[in-house]
């Protein structure tokens, strides 16, 4: 999460928001969440799982393209 916050604060063009998916079950159904740590890109399930950090920004930069 600190990444993607960090993504967020250099861009203008991220967003970052954490959301507790036990807590907010709907929004995590919404997005396809079934396990946690889980990234959405665009509104759009991308993938689970924790990555280093420079697979993550490909990750992000990949999917939002």
């Amino acid at each position: 999460m600190l990444l993607a916050y960090r993504l967020a604060l250099a861009s203008p063009r991220i967003r970052a928001a954490g959301i507790e998916a036990s807590e907010f079950a709907v929004d995590a159904d919404r997005h396809g969440v079934h396990a946690v740590p889980a990234i959405v890109v665009d509104g759009r399930y991308a993938w689970a799982g924790s990555v280093p950090e420079a697979v993550f920004v490909e990750r992000v930069l990949a999917a939002s393209g």
